[in-house]
């Protein structure tokens, strides 16, 4: 395991102090990381549960390789992850959820994420499931969202 990935753990781990339980987040980033893994098989992508804003969930979904630098792999990997995410809290709808945190190994060294709504992420996937919108539509709303922000130290 790298520097980076556990500096940003330790980060957001000491955030996680929220009104929703750790297990509650811990296990929407199983099923989160083991539906991405299934599904993306050039990068080993982890999943940290947060505390957000006003009691709610934040999840930091970290890809091993540097999926941002390239743009099939990055278009790629954020369709699943964004998808799987949504899923996940679709299915869950008493949870609360701020936001998606989303890097990869060269960003950490910088730390730096992007930053996507996690109500987005759930609307998103239910479009997509109803065939209101198609993956390109999907994807090009995540690109105009995502926001590029530095972890704190």
């Amino acid at each position: 395991m790298n520097k980076a990935f556990l500096v940003a753990a330790l980060f957001f781990w000491c955030a996680s102090a929220s009104a929703q339980s750790v297990e509650r987040g811990q296990s929407i980033c199983y099923e989160v990381q083991n539906a991405v893994n299934a599904l993306v098989d050039y990068t080993q992508t982890s999943c940290l549960p947060s505390g957000g804003k006003a009691g709610a969930l934040s999840f930091i979904v970290l890809s091993s390789q540097p999926v941002f630098s390239v743009e099939a792999s990055k278009k790629g990997w954020l369709l699943v992850a964004v998808a799987s995410v949504g899923k996940t809290l679709n299915e869950q709808p008493s949870v609360k959820a701020d936001e998606l945190w989303l890097s990869d190994t060269n960003l950490m060294k910088s730390r730096v994420a992007h930053v996507f709504p996690a109500a987005l992420a759930k609307s998103l996937q239910r479009q997509v499931y109803n065939g209101q919108i198609d993956l390109e539509g999907m994807y090009a709303a995540i690109k105009k969202n995502l926001v590029q922000k530095t972890i704190p130290k």
